[in-house]
């Protein structure tokens, strides 16, 4: 009897205690978010209580409504774009608050969080170093760029972004604050996704074996960023120099790029359905000479030529193969599905993908499919857990362009020495005729041969955070992440029997076949110490970070050869001569430990001091560790008591240091043994290359000063920067005596110097609800110096002096580019003629963005480049073909201008300057109104908008090239200005449409 009494008073008790919880956290606060500038509702805002660690976002109305303890507290509201703000409210039991909230534009992006270390981000407002971030909108919002680096060009400074092919799929080379390497290690920045070593190698397919190019730099490959879909992005970071990559270490010499995808948010579940549809056109085609009987006469001297000019203008067969190769409109489609949101426990971010794109050129097209799933999960209170997980299936159709060296297979090459009167379509039955002018038909390359490449990439990282201990002022965590990118290529390069070239061959028909299966993986674990100590000067908050790195590479290569083949035939097992050219595997394990201590006093100074050690696989001495220290110092004026200019918000400045590592190429630290055949029998030859034994990594060091402005209610900002990045023991190889059977050594030959300005200029000139403006200009150069050369001097890259090389000369930048007759004038002077520099004199990009009428949105962006040289040897073969578009001319001495270049020294006539404007990217969109959408489909629909928008859109450029952004060595640090017979580059327009439930 007493245990039933017991628990009925248990039950009134505990149904008393929580009526009278309840009846506290009845006081309700509810209102309307929007934006101060044009009065819009803004979705999405996060409203966020710290006291009671419960918050809520506003729905598609921008409305909110949450409940609070009774008493006061402090609301803070935050969105991406937007100035965070803490409001003050206040209520009692019962009570309905109404708060309206009106949040300001970003403009200066001050509350950016930007990372500081492997474990700790910043506000930019507090940031030591210039760290350039790309947002979503900055990335997608204007345009659908098929690649993230096609995205990025002119959007940052410091940054030098060429187009190594308008081969659908892409292929750029990045360069960040100039030159980071002469040959040795990565010349690309390290990139991060969601923590993961990202795989962005151009892998050799072989086509170069196939053609008689110089290697497989001249492959016409894609980057392998273009695995990753835009559209999954959702901020980019870009760490340009060693000041601010130096936590990375010695894989961090060409800057870093860190990616973060998109997640989920807590609340009602979101679904985002997008489709782009379009086209793409020739951005630049240059057209071809006309011909006559003098012309021909000129050229060939053959009465027989003559006949067939006439005989083709009578019966009208006068084609334009340049219209004929690069003249298609290739159709364009992407599609992309979202689902996001989750509870304050879980948030999910799930996406799919397909984008299709065909080229200018028939039978190459670019496809791509990808899902992915972003998982956030709060195990515990102190303990959360993220996974995101990407698959990508890739294939890509890239043609023959490029250079062939006469040897066949490069439609380009072929359209060269085509005149217009040539018949090459094929008869009725489908037969190619040969071409007596070069040793292709471009019209049977096009449509016979094939080279193709598919790739499968999975891509995973898992992330643990605990709180370990936690007070008042102090938190204890760790943090360990790690995941994995692997990628599986394949490739088919294939040219059958009846080709024209193939047929002039001892076993005609070729196929070559690539498998590369790379596995990056990596590790860390960081432990974080954050605390505050406040004093009678101010408050200091102190985070520590001490942790740990391991990265793993595996790379496992065949690539075989197959000549003479079966009729019909593509397997290397129907050919008469098998062969493997590559067998290889790659294994590359690095560690490193790395600590950094940042001060934060006030918000007024901001100190850091760091360091890393890390040891490589890839080093001469594969135990020792190799130091790299970083310390930065920011002073935000503005927020010292003196400071009384209201009109200015912020005045910062900043100095940081740092250094990274660049590791030496595989290979360059081992003598290799060669098999060899000796009477029959197998044996091994030592290699013919050796490595000096006191082989050191290239190192980099930098010094950055800058100051960061911002005015009248951040409607304005401007960020300078000063830098000179020093690149320490480049690697080099030294040539020796032939008598020594030893052909090159590696050896620490070189330093070199790289200073640069970037500026940055940021301001919104008109803001109210009717129209609003928001501009960006920005300005950048580097100057490059070679400091330091401990070999001879020499000449680099390209195709010999006679047309066009880089200087490797101490006084001079390895990009100075020089050519025939030598320079006579002795010592100190050039080894050849300088007839220009592939680096810009600078840069500038001029970005705008305009909101008008509430619901449209109109974005252009301009990009500049002044002062670069490339060398056109595209059109050296087109006047030794008398097909470019100027041959006809008259020079002013009677002698066509194609004639008279031809007799030229060739560096004169051919190494041109490459200077150009572009109007990269323009995009026009309307966002139906949200009360519009209520009419129509209810609460079912939060947002239709509708767009067209174009990249690549317009160009102007004195440079006689299908476009002055043009790279035959693909991503080669030095060797990047070179022109042979390039895929033309494309004009895209775009049609969009995206629904939001």
């Amino acid at each position: 009897m007493r245990k039933c009494y017991f628990f009925k008073m248990l039950a009134i008790f505990s149904v008393l205690f929580f009526s009278a919880q309840y009846a506290i956290a009845q006081y309700t606060v509810s209102g309307t978010v929007t934006d101060a500038a044009t009065g819009e509702t803004l979705v999405g805002v996060t409203i966020f209580d710290s006291e009671t660690n419960s918050g809520t976002s506003t729905d598609i109305n921008g409305e909110y409504t949450l409940e609070l303890p009774a008493g006061e507290t402090e609301l803070r509201f935050s969105s991406v774009g937007y100035i965070t703000r803490n409001v003050e409210v206040s209520g009692s039991n019962g009570q309905t608050v109404t708060l309206d909230v009106e949040m300001q534009s970003d403009v200066a992006n001050l509350e950016e969080l930007v990372v500081t270390g492997l474990a700790s981000s910043v506000k930019r407002e507090n940031l030591a170093n210039s760290v350039s971030s790309v947002s979503a909108e900055d990335l997608t919002g204007t345009t659908s760029p098929p690649t993230i680096d096609n995205g990025l060009s002119g959007k940052f400074p410091g940054v030098n972004i060429r187009s190594n092919s308008g081969a659908p799929g892409g292929g750029f080379n990045v360069q960040l604050r100039g030159i980071s390497t002469l040959g040795a290690g990565s010349s690309q920045p390290l990139y991060i996704i969601d923590g993961v070593y990202l795989n962005n190698s151009t892998v050799s397919n072989g086509r170069s074996i196939t053609t008689g190019a110089t290697g497989a730099s001249e492959d016409n490959g894609a980057n392998r960023l273009a695995d990753l879909n835009p559209e999954d992005i959702e901020n980019i970071e870009i760490l340009k120099g060693p000041s601010a990559a130096a936590i990375y270490g010695q894989r961090a010499n060409a800057g870093v790029i860190i990616i973060t995808t998109k997640g989920g948010q807590a609340g009602e579940t979101e679904v985002s359905v997008q489709q782009s549809t379009g086209f793409s056109k020739a951005l630049n085609l240059l057209g071809v000479a006309s011909w006559n009987e003098d012309k021909i006469n000129t050229l060939f001297g053959s009465a027989a030529e003559v006949q067939k000019y006439n005989d083709a203008e009578n019966s009208g067969n006068i084609h334009n193969y340049e219209e004929e190769v690069y003249g298609e409109t290739g159709l364009m489609s992407e599609t992309n599905i979202s689902v996001s949101g989750g509870t304050s426990k879980t948030r999910f971010f799930v996406s799919g993908g397909y984008h299709y794109e065909e080229g200018i050129i028939k039978n190459t097209n670019f496809n791509r499919g990808n899902i992915r799933a972003n998982i956030d999960h709060n195990l515990t209170d102190n303990i959360r857990i993220s996974s995101n997980s990407s698959y990508t299936k890739t294939d890509n159709q890239r043609g023959f362009t490029g250079n062939q060296n006469g040897s066949g297979a490069s439609m380009g090459y072929a359209l060269a020495y085509v005149p217009t009167y040539a018949q090459l379509f094929p008869d009725e039955e489908g037969n190619y005729p040969n071409n007596s002018y070069f040793d292709d038909n471009p019209l049977a390359v096009r449509d016979l041969a094939e080279n193709n490449e598919d790739i499968n990439r999975f891509i995973q990282s898992v992330s643990v955070d605990a709180d370990l201990l936690a007070t008042d002022v102090s938190r204890l965590s760790l943090s360990v992440n790690g995941g994995f990118d692997f990628l599986n290529f394949s490739s088919l390069i294939y040219l059958p029997e009846i080709l024209q070239s193939q047929q002039a061959r001892a076993n005609p028909g070729d196929v070559v076949r690539t498998s590369d299966d790379n596995l990056n993986t990596n590790l860390q674990a960081t432990l974080l110490y954050n605390n505050q100590l406040n004093s009678e000067i101010g408050l200091f908050d102190l985070t520590t970070q001490i942790g740990f790195t391991r990265f793993a590479q595996n790379q496992r290569r065949e690539q075989l050869r197959g000549q003479g083949l079966a009729t019909g035939q593509k397997t290397i097992g129907q050919s008469a001569i098998q062969s493997v050219l590559t067998q290889q595997t790659i294994e590359i394990v690095e560690l490193g430990w790395f600590a950094q201590q940042e001060i934060n006093f006030d918000d007024k100074l901001i100190g850091t001091v760091g360091a890393r050690i890390d040891r490589s696989s890839l080093n001469l001495d594969q135990d020792q560790y190799y130091f790299f220290p970083k310390a930065s110092l920011a002073a935000n004026i503005s927020n010292f008591d003196f400071w009384t200019v209201d009109e200015i918000s912020q005045l910062k400045l900043r100095v940081a240091y740092g250094q990274t590592g660049g590791v030496p190429n595989y290979g360059n630290t081992f003598s290799v043994l060669n098999p060899v055949s000796m009477d029959g029998d197998l044996g091994s030859v030592v290699s013919t290359r050796e490595f000096d034994p006191e082989l050191e990594p290239e190192t980099a060091e930098e010094f950055e000063f800058g100051a960061d402005i911002s005015a009248f209610e951040d409607r304005i900002s401007l960020s300078a920067t000063y830098y000179q990045k020093n690149v320490n023991d480049l690697i080099l190889d030294l040539s020796t005596a032939t008598s020594t059977g030893i052909t090159a050594i590696a050896t620490n030959a070189a330093d070199l110097t790289n200073k640069g300005i970037e500026l940055g200029l940021n301001a919104r000139p008109v803001s109210n609800p009717n129209f609003a403006w928001t501009t960006d200009i920005l300005y950048w150069h580097n100057d490059s110096e070679i400091t330091r050369l401990d070999i001879p001097e020499a000449v680099q890259g390209g195709f010999g002096v006679s047309l066009g090389n880089y200087l490797l000369q101490e006084g001079y930048s390895p990009t100075t580019v020089v050519g025939i007759p030598a320079d006579p004038s002795g010592s100190g002077s050039p080894l050849y003629t300088i007839y220009g520099d592939a680096q810009p004199d600078f840069q500038m990009s001029f970005g705008n963005q305009f909101t008008f009428l509430q619901n449209f949105n109109f974005n252009f962006l301009f990009h500049y480049s002044e002062g670069n040289y490339n060398v056109n040897l595209f059109q050296f073969l087109t006047d030794g073909g008398g097909t470019s578009n100027d041959w006809n001319e008259d020079s002013g001495d009677g002698t066509p201008k194609g004639l008279e270049r031809v007799g030229m020294l060739p560096p004169e006539a051919y190494v041109q300057e490459a200077s150009y404007v572009k109007l990269r990217e323009i995009g026009l969109s309307y966002t139906v109104p949200t009360e519009t959408l209520q009419q129509i489909f209810g609460n079912s629909v939060s947002g239709i908008r509708l767009g067209v928008s174009a990249n690549n859109v317009w160009m102007w450029t004195k440079y006689d090239g299908y476009d002055p952004e043009v790279s035959t060595f693909g991503t080669q640090s030095i060797n990047q200005s070179v022109d042979v017979a390039p895929y033309p580059s494309a004009r895209k327009v775009l049609f969009n449409v995206k629904f939001d439930f």
